[in-house]
């Protein structure tokens, strides 16, 4: 561990800075004084912006103790740094602690990784962080596959319906911001998106993607809605949040028992991210709303 770092700031969940020390006009081009009410995930490299957010949930959870990140720096460009999380007096912040190199590489870094689809909870807490720190100017877009679904599983074969899967889940991916989506079941998905991004550009990935297969539009059954996160009126709260996915999910042309029956695949809920949760001060979302 490094004996000394190069930069520490007062962090919250949205990584919004409340105090900083150290080098930082040299690094970030801004000096300490001037850091307060930034973001420090403004000056994390837009391609290491997300797999650095789900490294900073595990950082909160303990479950992760250093960790490598990209930063933009004022004179090296990206430049890797390693990130640690201290506790503060302060319930919700933490001293986030940067050095450019350490004396002793310790086993449990954790390399520069491809993100995939988040868990459950694990989304959940993602779009709090991101929501807060755009001030809810992003929507939340579900994006539904009806040959995805377990209902249609016999209309294509394995083979076929993997492929297709794999390929959707890594354009939902890409397409996030800074990847942020979730997969609740088959067929079916979450994503935060950037409001510059029009859904249908989302939309038409997804329909390239099956025509690459030979699937017809008839069959994919391909269906979005989106919703803006001004809705929330600024409460960013795990139970708002989770209130706007219920009602993007929600069909209002079938009963609701129907949706309360929906059986949740077990990675909808993982342990480390309920930790996670907890260790941020935030309440698990309810699923049988």
């Amino acid at each position: 561990m490094a004996e000394t770092w190069d930069l520490s700031l007062l962090i919250d969940t949205s990584t919004k800075i409340f105090d900083a020390r150290g080098m930082t006009g040299h690094h970030l081009g801004v000096e300490a004084r001037h850091l307060p009410d930034h973001f420090f995930i403004e000056y994390v490299d837009p391609e290491n912006r997300g797999p650095f957010r789900r490294r900073l949930v595990k950082m909160a959870a303990r479950k992760l103790e250093i960790v490598r990140v990209r930063v933009m720096t004022r004179n090296e460009g990206s430049q890797e740094f390693f990130a640690t999380l201290r506790d503060s007096p302060t319930e919700g912040k933490w001293w986030l602690m940067l050095a450019a190199s350490l004396r002793d590489e310790t086993p449990a870094l954790a390399a520069l990784e491809r993100t995939g689809l988040a868990e459950g909870d694990e989304f959940m807490v993602l779009v709090e962080s991101a929501a807060r720190q755009l001030n809810g100017e992003v929507d939340l877009m579900q994006v539904k596959a009806e040959i995805l679904s377990d209902q249609s599983a016999g209309k294509t074969s394995p083979e076929v319906r993997k492929k297709l899967e794999t390929e959707f889940n890594e354009i939902v991916s890409e397409n996030a911001y800074d990847n942020i989506a979730t997969q609740p079941q088959p067929g079916e998905y979450l994503l935060l998106k950037d409001r510059a991004k029009p859904a249908s550009e989302v939309m038409d990935q997804l329909s390239a993607a099956a025509e690459r297969m030979s699937i017809p539009p008839a069959e994919l059954g391909l269906a979005a809605k989106t919703m803006p996160m001004e809705s929330l009126n600024g409460d960013f709260s795990q139970a708002n949040i989770n209130g706007v996915v219920y009602d993007l999910r929600h069909d209002p042309t079938k009963p609701i028992k129907q949706w309360e029956l929906e059986p949740q695949p077990e990675s909808w809920i993982k342990p480390v991210i309920r930790g996670a949760a907890a260790a941020l001060g935030l309440k698990p979302p309810k699923t049988d709303r």
